[in-house]
Parts: C-alpha cells; sequence; structure tokens
C-alpha cells in the first residue's frame, strides 16, 4: 500500500521542495497538447467546455499528490494480486494517463461530478488495473505468486507515542520519521485500510496533504461541518483500533 511505499514519499517531498506551480504548468501544457485535436462535442458550448477545461487545470491538479496515491495503492493491489510484479508500471506515467481520460471524460458528460475527487480516483484505479492487464498479457507467462514480505519489527513505544498523538488529531502534522519506519508505514495501511474509502481519502488530504476542510469540501461535494464529522470520528476509529492493536501485540508479548 502507498505507506509501504518509499519512493512515493520521496517523490512527495521532491515535489514540494520545488514550485508546484511549475509542475502545474508543465501537466497543463501536456494536457492542452493532447486536447488540441479533438473536437468539440455538440453537446457543449465553447463557454462550457472552457470552464470544464479550467476545473480541470487549476482545481484538478491540485488533486495530483492524493490521485498519485490512490495510484501508488492501486499498484500495490495488483502486485499483491499477482497480475504484475513491482516496478513493471510507471506511477507518474499512469497519473498523466488518468488525467488524459479525465479530460476525455470531461467532454462527454453531461455535467462535472459532485464528487470530482471520487470520479479521479476511479479514474486512476481503473487506469492502473488498464495497464496491468496488458502488462500481464505482454508476459505471457502464468501469475506468479506475491513474494511473502518480511516480518515486521515491534513498534518502539516512543514511536506509538508519536504515532497515538498524530492520529488522535487530524490538526496535527504527521513527523517524517513516523512515514519513513517501515513498520509504522505497514501499520499505518492496515489501519487506514479499514476505513471506508470516502473517509480514508478525505483524513489522508487532512492530515497527510494538510488540506483545509473548506477545501477539501469544495473537491468532494462535501458541506464543510460534514467533512469536520468525518475528520474527527475517523480520528477517534484510528485511535481506537491502534490502542486495540497496542494491546494484542502487548498480550501476544507476553
Amino acid at each position: 500500500m502507498v505507506f509501504q511505499d518509499p519512493y512515493f514519499h520521496a517523490f512527495r517531498r521532491q515535489l514540494e521542495s520545488r514550485p508546484y506551480e511549475e509542475a502545474r504548468r508543465r501537466l497543463t501544457t501536456q494536457l492542452q497538447n493532447s486536447a488540441r485535436l479533438a473536437p468539440r462535442p455538440p453537446h457543449l458550448t465553447e463557454e462550457e467546455l472552457e470552464r470544464r477545461e479550467r476545473w480541470l487545470y487549476e482545481e484538478g491538479l491540485d488533486l495530483y499528490l492524493p490521485v498519485l496515491r490512490s495510484i501508488y495503492r492501486a499498484i500495490a493491489r495488483e502486485v499483491e494480486n499477482g497480475l504484475i510484479e513491482p516496478g513493471d508500471l510507471d506511477p507518474e506515467e499512469l497519473a498523466f494517463a488518468t488525467y488524459q481520460r479525465a479530460l476525455a471524460e470531461l467532454r462527454q458528460l453531461p455535467h462535472l461530478p459532485r464528487d470530482r475527487f471520487a470520479w479521479l480516483r476511479h479514474l486512476a484505479r481503473d487506469t492502473v488495473h488498464r495497464a496491468a492487464l496488458e502488462r500481464h498479457s505482454q508476459r505471457h507467462r502464468p501469475t506468479e505468486a506475491a513474494v511473502p514480505s518480511e516480518p515486521h519489527r515491534p513498534l518502539d513505544q516512543p514511536i506509538l507515542a508519536r504515532l497515538d498523538a498524530a492520529l488522535t488529531d487530524p490538526d496535527l502534522p504527521w513527523p517524517d520519521e513516523l512515514v519513513e519506519d517501515a513498520t509504522v508505514r505497514h501499520l499505518l495501511d492496515s489501519l487506514l485500510e479499514r476505513l471506508p474509502e470516502q473517509w480514508r481519502e478525505i483524513y489522508l488530504l487532512a492530515a497527510l496533504d494538510r488540506w483545509s476542510e473548506e477545501r477539501i469540501a469544495a473537491a468532494t461535494g462535501l458541506l464543510p461541518d460534514e467533512v469536520h464529522a468525518i475528520l474527527r470520528a475517523t480520528a477517534r476509529f484510528l485511535h481506537a483500533w491502534l490502542h486495540q492493536l497496542a494491546g494484542e501485540r502487548s498480550a501476544a508479548e507476553e
């Protein structure tokens, strides 16, 4: 899953260390070049088509890192299912392919989706699955069993305490040393997988990407109060599950 992949976090730091507008301009130029040859659909006016494309180039690309995170998660699932091997697919290429599909769909949809983040996540997962199927068919050989992961060491109490504090309050940033720790990443993924998808992605937008509740509401079509309630409920669940797992591990070690 995404937290177990250190390459995602290295790319995330790399992207955040340089002006994000530079990456946005590059992606926007690539998308515009790919859309120039496509004729305008008859059911859309020039103004409506321009409005939709402007949304994708502006608000849609604000979701680039969360969409890329969904792609890493989808690739991990395809690897676990034995359809592909680690390193078979390039996440950044799949992210661009996802936005290309989004640009094409915006020309066909009767109206913009209410939860546009969910729509982009769906496109991302489907893009990954199609690429995995194509890669698998190119190999022309039986699926190999997934390589078992190495056992994870127990969590140290200081790390457990910091993780406990970070999960208790979504307003607290996650320390880098937590996300960079393989055992913590494995534990985070196991906890986040228990959540409904919408709750998980909203929590990650707040806790990992540091989005405000108003910004999340605009991307998901929810009210800010609904986002606030989901974040608080998610924090309570994660906090309770972490204590449950810690208690189970302590009992097993005795």
